[in-house]
C-alpha cells in the first residue's frame, strides 16, 4: 500500500493539462491572495483501494443513496496496475495515456461519499433519531406567516421580474428579518467565531470538493452561462469559506479556528407540497453560517459546540426546553426539536449530522431551520487544508459547519408562533384592523424587540409620470 500511495502522489504532479484538477495541497500560511498550482485532491487511496474495505464502502454508498461506484474505482486501478507491471520503463510509458488513466480513476474516486460514523441511524428521513425537544407546541388554529402579513403590505412576490419563489420584504417584515440576522450574527461572533465575508460565486470544483453531487436530472446548483459555465452561485457560505481555506497549512496550536459568515444563499428548490410553498422553499435567502477547522481529535467536540450555539440562539428567541438542563427560558411559545439525521440525509461530505426543526403552527408541521455537520477530512483532502503537529508531522484537518440562522424559515416560525390572531377571528369585523394596527403579533423576545425599528405607515406606490 505504501507503493500505491507513492504512485498516487506522483500522478497528482503529472505536468499535463488533463491532470490538473483541484487546488494545491502545498502549505500557504499567508492570508494574502495567491494562486497555488492546481493539483488533484489527495484522496485516501490506501483506504479506497484496499480490497478488504470494498464491502464496507459498498454498504456505506447504499445506505447514503450515494452516486459513487467502488467497483469502477478498482477497475480503473487494475488497468493502471497492468500498465505499471508491463515491464516498460517509466520513461517509455505514454505519459498522456498514463495521466488520462489516473484522471479516470480520480473521476470515479471523487464520487465516493464520506464514511458514516458509527451509531448514525440508517435509512431515510423517517428514521431520524430525536435527541431533544424543547418548548410548548402551539396546537390552536393559526394563520400561516404569509396570511398573517397580508395586510401589512410588507410581502410582495415579483414573479414577472424575478421568477417563481421570489419575494420582497418591505417595512416591518424587512426590519424583522434584519433583526433576526443581526441577532444571530452578533451572538455567534461574541461566542468566539471570527467574522468573514466570502464571495457568492464559487467554482464547480470547490462545490464538488465540499460534497455537492448531482444525484438526479434536476439541477442542484445555479450555473453561470457562456464562458463562466464552471462558476456556480453558492448555496451556502460554507463553499466560499472552504475556497478561502484551500491549500493552507496551520499550526496545531492555532486550532480550532471558528469562522462565521452572513451571506445570500441560492438553491434550485422544488416544493414537495402546498405547505412548502411561498416563503418556506425559496430560491434565495440569507443565512448566518458557522465553519470550524480543527484537528481530528477535536471534531466531535466542535460539532457538539456548534449545536450548542444553535440551540442557545433559538432559545433566546423564546424557547423553553422541556429538559431543564442546560436550556431554560421564561417564554413558553416555541417548540424545537433536535434530530440526528440518518444516512440518506448526510449528503456526500458529512459523517454525522444534526438538524434542528421548529414547529410552525400555521402550517402544522416541523420545518428544518438549522443543521450541523462533521465532515471529518472529506473536504480537507479535496481542498488541501492541513495542519502541522508539534513534532512537525503534517496531517489533514477536520471541518465542521452549521447554520446559526436562516432568514425565511426562522421568520415563518416566529410569525406563526407569536401571532395573537387565530383562524377563528378571520370572520370578525375587527380582524382587519387588528392586523393593520397591531400587526397580529404578540410580544416578541427581547433580542428582536430592541433591534426592530418602529413601524411607520405603509408604503404607497404612485404611477410614474410619462416621460413624453
Amino acid at each position: 500500500m505504501r507503493r500505491l500511495y507513492q504512485l498516487a502522489l506522483r500522478s497528482r504532479n503529472l505536468n499535463v493539462g488533463l491532470a490538473r484538477r483541484f487546488t494545491s495541497t502545498e502549505a500557504s500560511t499567508s492570508e494574502e491572495d495567491s494562486t497555488p498550482p492546481t493539483l488533484r485532491p489527495d484522496l485516501n487511496f490506501e483506504f479506497l483501494l484496499n480490497e478488504k474495505n470494498i464491502e464496507a464502502i459498498k454498504e456505506n454508498i447504499l445506505n447514503r443513496k450515494g452516486v459513487g461506484d467502488i467497483d469502477k474505482v478498482h477497475e480503473k486501478w487494475a488497468v493502471i496496475q497492468k500498465m505499471m507491471n508491463s515491464g516498460e520503463k517509466p520513461n517509455d510509458i505514454n505519459e498522456q495515456k498514463y495521466a488520462q488513466l489516473w484522471n479516470e480513476l480520480y473521476d470515479e474516486a471523487i464520487l465516493i461519499p464520506n464514511m458514516t460514523q458509527d451509531g448514525v441511524p440508517q435509512g431515510s428521513e423517517e428514521n431520524a433519531k430525536k435527541v431533544s425537544e424543547w418548548g410548548d407546541k402551539r396546537e390552536d388554529d393559526c394563520l400561516t406567516a404569509e396570511k398573517l402579513v397580508q395586510n401589512w403590505r410588507s410581502l410582495l412576490h415579483p414573479t414577472e421580474a424575478s421568477g417563481q419563489r421570489s419575494y420582497v420584504f418591505l417595512g416591518s417584515l424587512a426590519s424583522l428579518e434584519k433583526a433576526l440576522l443581526d441577532y444571530a450574527y452578533e451572538r455567534v461572533c461574541a461566542l468566539g467565531f471570527r467574522p468573514i465575508t466570502v464571495p457568492d460565486l464559487v467554482s464547480g470544483e470547490v462545490t464538488q470538493a465540499c460534497g455537492v453531487m448531482q444525484r438526479s436530472e434536476h439541477p442542484i446548483q445555479y450555473t453561470l452561462a457562456g464562458d463562466e459555465a464552471h462558476t456556480k452561485l453558492s448555496g451556502t457560505a460554507e463553499m466560499g469559506i472552504a475556497a478561502f481555506l484551500r491549500g493552507r497549512t496551520f499550526q496545531e496550536e492555532q486550532l480550532p479556528i471558528r469562522l462565521v459568515s452572513l451571506s445570500r444563499c441560492f438553491r434550485t428548490e422544488i416544493s414537495k407540497s402546498a405547505s412548502e410553498a411561498k416563503l418556506y422553499r425559496v430560491h434565495e435567502f440569507s443565512k448566518v453560517e458557522m465553519f470550524v477547522v480543527c484537528t481530528p481529535e477535536q471534531s466531535l467536540a466542535e460539532l457538539d459546540y456548534v449545536v450548542e450555539v444553535q440551540k442557545g440562539t433559538f432559545q433566546a428567541l423564546g424557547i423553553h426546553c422541556r429538559y431543564q438542563k442546560p436550556f431554560h427560558c421564561h417564554l413558553e411559545l416555541c417548540i424545537f426539536r433536535q434530530l440526528e439525521m440518518p444516512s440518506e440525509e448526510l449528503g456526500a461530505s458529512a459523517a454525522k449530522k444534526f438538524d434542528i426543526e421548529a414547529w410552525m403552527p400555521g402550517r402544522k408541521l416541523y420545518g428544518e431551520v438549522s443543521s450541523a455537520s462533521n465532515c471529518t477530512d472529506f473536504q480537507a483532502r479535496r481542498l488541501g487544508i492541513k495542519y502541522k503537529t508539534a513534532d512537525g508531522t503534517t496531517k489533514y484537518v477536520h471541518t465542521c459547519n452549521g447554520t446559526a440562522l436562516s432568514s425565511t424559515r426562522t421568520l415563518i416560525s416566529v410569525l406563526e408562533t407569536f401571532q395573537n390572531v387565530s383562524v377563528s377571528m378571520i370572520t370578525s369585523d375587527r380582524c382587519n384592523s387588528l392586523l393593520q394596527d397591531k400587526k397580529g403579533l404578540g410580544e416578541l423576545p427581547d433580542p428582536l424587540r430592541k433591534r426592530i425599528k418602529q413601524r411607520g405607515g405603509p408604503l404607497r406606490f404612485q404611477p410614474a409620470k410619462s416621460l413624453a
